[in-house]
């Protein structure tokens, strides 16, 4: 099989896209290059006005994470740089952490840590662990966030 990076611009039905990517194994995707993932945000992402600034958000029904207490809500390139948007969900609260996509998908697995106050102003750390299974998870619904916008109209036919 062609690679996934030229594979998901090619000239393909979105249902073939869809089915290839459904079946890439963690080592294929994890293959998926920076580049992809930046011309897949700057294709469908939105843009913020009067900036170069986009945001790409997954549908929450296509969202993974660590399944434990994260996931991923999307991208945003910022200044030139991708991050990634993860939600955390603490004993009592919820929060949203940006994290370098570099730092991310390192090729080890990535330890998050979020400091927050409890109720009598001391401070907690709560963490979030992706390993590479969970960030090949996240790729691809990277990947199928973008057929799904990309092609939304020849989908719902």
């Amino acid at each position: 099989m062609p690679t996934v990076n030229i594979e998901l611009f090619k000239r393909t039905s979105p249902v073939r896209k869809i089915e290839i990517i459904r079946n890439l194994t963690q080592v294929e995707l994890a293959g998926i290059s920076e580049e992809t993932i930046l011309r897949i945000v700057k294709e469908v992402g939105r843009r913020n006005s009067g900036t170069r600034n986009y945001e790409f958000y997954i549908h929450p029904d296509r969202r993974t994470g660590n399944r434990w207490n994260s996931e991923v809500e999307g991208l945003w390139l910022y200044k030139g740089k991708l991050h990634v948007m993860v939600y955390i969900q603490l004993d009592h609260t919820d929060c949203e952490k940006t994290v370098p996509y570099d730092d991310f998908f390192r090729k080890e697995e990535y330890r998050g840590a979020v400091i927050r106050e409890d109720r009598y102003g001391n401070p907690q750390t709560y963490y979030y662990v992706y390993d590479e299974k969970d960030k090949a998870e996240v790729i691809r619904s990277i990947c199928l966030e973008y057929i799904h916008t990309k092609y939304k109209s020849k989908l719902n036919r």
